[in-house]
């Protein structure tokens, strides 16, 4: 065939196409797009013809696929794992056409698959913190990224600090472990979901509230000075004598400048934030709230112990009403709920069956001690949210919230059948079931085991939890002080120094 008669057939081919798209709806290059006309735009269109593009009927609203994630890779093909007879294999290439003919969003869909959303950064570990990502595990310290599907462990005599992007705290006890499930940032809300696999692990929602200074000490001193060294406290100089320089050693400190920092720090970043709702799931029941400021004492094999918060506890000055969680059961056929209160212990049985308070909880009251007053570490998290958070709260469109900050946008969470709704939905059965399925494999074995001969260990709530960081306390005593309401100490038990001037061992 010559030249010529390629280029006259090229030319029919494209006469006939435009005839056939003689029906497709023509549409401006902005409403293509999916924005809004500008005023300059209407203004020019009236001195001369707007550009018009001709497109298809399936194609008139925004196409998906243009939607990009920030670093993330253009190409949907995994390199690394594919298997060269599987990928060239044109039987099964004619299938995955045909299920992509289908489906038109397959592309983004395969790419939220895929995305695994920055969930936070470590604030500070005191020991041996690991976090496991795919093959084989890495220590974090400060400002180590966490992300969906990571796996955070403390090891024995470990703690950690942890900073959620929506503003949450979260605390870890030693021999602790917690996988970041997922973060989503929701057009009215945020939503959080983590497994909590073991140990003594504290969830601190933020609020806008100032807090109530307090001139004591640190109770959770083990983490000062932080590593992040702009939210330590800020000490005026000091001029040395000879005669003062043990009282200086002693440390006399004003504790409530801390305070007047933290609530300026508060007052600076007041702004309309978004409620996060939380869907934290224990081995043997799962607690969902909004804005939820709870601690959770998870055993394996053995029972759960949790409390929400209240405002008093939290040391706001102003008492912020928070709403009840709901507590959802293990069984398989068994979908009931129950409305837990605030301020209460809860203890869940092993198998997930049954949930009831505690009114005398005094195994727990030394663990809740220790973040009683911890001032600095609320400076870090205002100075980290001002630093890394405003995304979470801002109205942002789908596309500025992808290709800026590599998140996908959800739904509003109050909308029947919104994908955010539905995504929720899903997780309470799915969970309820998955665990229910752990629970009864690990009875099982349990049962197995006994018939051979051998113990079945599980966890047991001990001094093991919160002895070190007790032990890091300036003085023990100080603590048992402020626990009971009492403030007569003698110097040879509050005053470390002055034992040594008298020669007291």
């Amino acid at each position: 065939m010559r030249i010529v008669d390629i280029f006259i057939l090229f030319g029919l081919w494209l006469s006939l196409g435009a005839h056939a798209q003689s029906e497709a709806q023509a549409v401006t290059a902005e409403e293509f797009l999916g924005e809004e006309p500008s005023a300059a735009s209407e203004k020019k269109a009236g001195e001369e013809e707007k550009t018009r593009i001709l497109i298809s009927p399936d194609q008139q609203l925004r196409p998906q696929e243009s939607l990009t994630y920030r670093e993330r890779k253009s190409s949907l093909i995994e390199w690394r794992d594919v298997d060269e007879r599987r990928f060239l294999d044109l039987e099964r290439w004619k299938v995955d056409l045909s299920v992509k003919e289908k489906q038109p969003r397959w592309r983004i869909n395969l790419q939220e698959r895929r995305l695994l959303e920055k969930v936070g950064y470590v604030l500070e570990c005191v020991g041996e913190c690991r976090l496991y990502r795919g093959v084989g595990y890495a220590r974090v310290d400060y400002l180590s990224t966490l992300q969906e599907g990571d796996e955070l462990q403390t090891l024995e005599d470990s703690y950690l600090w942890a900073y959620f992007l929506d503003g949450t705290l979260m605390r870890m006890s030693p021999q602790g472990s917690v996988t970041f499930k997922e973060i989503n940032v929701g057009e009215k809300e945020n939503f959080i979901f983590t497994r909590l696999n073991s140990g003594n692990i504290l969830f601190m929602s933020r609020h806008q509230s100032k807090l109530v200074p307090q001139d004591i000490r640190e109770t959770d001193s083990l983490f000062l000075p932080l590593s992040f060294l702009d939210a330590n406290q800020r000490d005026a100089s000091y001029s040395l004598t000879e005669e003062d320089l043990f009282s200086y050693l002693e440390e006399s400190v004003n504790f409530s400048k801390t305070y007047k920092r933290l609530n300026r720090l508060i007052e600076e970043n007041k702004r309309e934030v978004k409620p996060t709702e939380f869907f934290l799931v224990m081995p043997n029941g799962t607690v969902q709230g909004r804005n939820l400021s709870a601690e959770f004492i998870v055993l394996q094999g053995n029972k759960s112990y949790f409390k929400i918060r209240d405002s008093k506890q939290l040391g706001l000055a102003e008492e912020i009403e928070t709403a009840p969680g709901t507590f959802y059961f293990r069984g398989f056929n068994n979908d009931a709920t129950e409305t837990v209160s605030v301020g209460e212990w809860y203890e869940v049985d092993a198998k997930g069956r049954t949930v009831k308070s505690i009114t005398t909880p005094k195994p727990f009251r030394v663990g809740e001690f220790v973040t009683k007053n911890i001032p600095t570490i609320l400076v870090a998290r205002e100075l980290l949210f001002k630093r890394y958070s405003s995304f979470m709260h801002d109205k942002l469109t789908e596309r500025k919230l992808a290709e800026d900050y590599g998140y996908r946008r959800w739904g509003p969470l109050d909308e029947n059948g919104s994908d955010l709704d539905l995504r929720l939905k899903f997780l309470r059965e799915y969970t309820r079931r998955s665990e229910t399925t752990t629970l009864v494999v690990s009875e099982q074995f349990k049962k197995r085991l006994e018939r051979r001969g051998e113990t079945w260990t599980y966890s047991k709530y001990s001094q093991d939890y919160y002895r070190r960081a007790m032990g890091d306390f300036s003085n023990y005593n100080d603590g048992v002080n402020i626990l009971s309401g009492s403030k007569d100490a003698v110097n040879s038990t509050r005053k470390p120094f002055w034992k040594k001037i008298h020669g007291i061992k």
